[in-house]
């Protein structure tokens, strides 16, 4: 009889969604062996041959989240290994690939079927799973489009954490070279233009009418197509704040621009920080299914100001 329902592989990049798809496989009472949760076994042990009991023998099934990440690492090898020649004398499935990327992985069939996972939340995957081990899954409790459009939006968000890293560190890649004075306040001026247009974008996705379009109106289920579109929307709005400030830290001035420049990429920071608690609140909310989707952007202009009356100036 094997110890567990699904065993994980995956690649640690990758750890951040897996980690979610695990808590909720044991929400759902499915078994599962997930190397976090059993870091006081496998002290002191030949990890090798454990490692190898596990993926050949211990689980019903081996769930191999690929990813570029997953196809270049020692110990992810090892365990596909394990589960293939497991795979290889089982009379049915038993690896079951869901994929990040279409990254190609050695003695995976080309005919295989697999999850593109890549828009499909940690709770849903941990669902499927559940439903691929005969696990019963309960019908969805009232407020669900909450809790997707929470759990999409976190989702999504976690992919751009090296941006939000580099924004927070001042950094960008050089974008543009800028000589002439009326080219770097021309610029100046258009880039702030378009920072509106990113904030009342992010205000008119979540206008009443849209949000009433995706999540239905009062005593009416929700359209989870639609709570996706919403949350990758509201998603690439946040992305767009990012690579907005980027392009202005990443562009080189005139000297008596820099400043303002410098102060102009900062502007983006009050509403990234508005969304991100946003994005906290709500998800506290959608546990107890309910959510707040009303959001007002807003930002200081005063440093932008200053520094400009100086360019102005000279």
């Amino acid at each position: 009889m094997p110890k567990y329902d699904v065993c994980l592989s995956f690649a640690g990049e990758d750890r951040p969604y897996v980690d979610q798809v695990a808590r909720h496989l044991t929400e759902l009472g499915v078994s599962r062996f997930y190397d976090t949760d059993e870091q006081a076994d496998l002290w002191g042990k030949n990890l090798v041959e454990h490692l190898d009991q596990i993926y050949r023998h211990d689980s019903r099934f081996c769930v191999m989240f690929i990813s570029e990440h997953y196809a270049r690492k020692m110990w992810t090898k090892h365990e596909r290994q394990a589960a293939f020649d497991r795979a290889l004398v089982s009379d049915t499935e038993y690896v079951l690939p869901v994929r990040f990327d279409d990254t190609e992985i050695p003695a995976l069939r080309v005919g295989t079927g697999y999850l593109d996972i890549s828009n499909r939340t940690p709770r849903e995957l941990a669902e499927m799973i559940a439903r691929k081990v005969g696990t019963a899954v309960s019908a969805p409790q009232p407020g669900w489009e909450y809790q997707l459009f929470s759990d999409t939006v976190a989702m999504l968000m976690r992919n751009l954490k090296d941006k939000r890293v580099s924004h927070e560190m001042g950094t960008a890649k050089p974008r543009r070279l800028i000589t002439e004075d009326v080219d770097a306040l021309d610029t100046f001026r258009a880039r702030s233009r378009s920072l509106d247009g990113i904030l009342n974008a992010v205000e008119d996705l979540l206008s009443p009418g849209r949000v009433q379009m995706a999540f239905g109106p009062p005593g009416r289920p929700g359209d989870r197509d639609k709570i996706k579109h919403l949350a990758n929307g509201f998603v690439e709005q946040y992305e767009g704040l990012l690579d907005w400030s980027a392009e202005l830290r990443g562009t080189t001035t005139p000297d008596r621009y820099t400043a303002l420049y410098r102060a102009a990429a900062q502007l983006a920071d009050q509403p990234l920080k508005q969304i991100e608690q946003f994005v906290e609140e709500f998800a506290a909310a959608s546990d107890r299914g309910a959510g707040d989707l009303r959001l007002t952007l807003r930002y200081d202009l005063g440093a932008v100001e200053a520094e400009l009356k100086k360019v102005q100036t000279t």
